[in-house]
């Protein structure tokens, strides 16, 4: 099974892809793609550009799950609007399911549990550990 796990900050969507074998092995498949950002959110262009590039990383990979860290909507710690523009974008794939994890989901689940696979960046910890959470049946 591949799936991919993402976390979108600001103006950019962290992917991290990871496969696990019927021997529970544990495969990075991210490459060289390990985010795409959008340059300018008011641009038209930048906005199909941003869709034409992670929906073709998307068909490169073909995935079976795909899964995104939820954000909060409102309060003091709200995301900002770009990155929902962002999720949207993301989630007008329609070849993989799609579904969300909450933060505290994953916090809790790795309280229990350890990681099970290593990543290249620190920024790539939080879609690591998405996308291992996915895999851990």
């Amino acid at each position: 099974m591949k799936v991919i796990g993402i976390e979108i900050d600001k103006k950019r969507a962290i992917c991290m892809v990871l496969s696990k074998d019927l021997q529970g092995e544990y495969t990075n498949l991210t490459g060289k793609t390990k985010y795409i950002e959008i340059k300018d959110d008011q641009s038209n262009q930048d906005i199909q550009n941003f869709q034409k590039e992670i929906h073709e990383f998307f068909d490169t990979i073909q995935p079976d799950h795909i899964a995104i860290i939820s954000r909060q909507t409102k309060g003091k710690f709200a995301a900002a609007s770009v990155s929902f523009k962002l999720e949207a974008l993301i989630q007008c794939y329609s070849n993989a399911e799609m579904s969300f994890v909450s933060k505290q989901t994953l916090t809790a689940y790795y309280k229990k549990n350890p990681l099970p696979v290593a990543f290249d960046n620190a920024y790539q910890e939080n879609a690591t550990r998405l996308a291992a959470y996915l895999l851990r049946e």
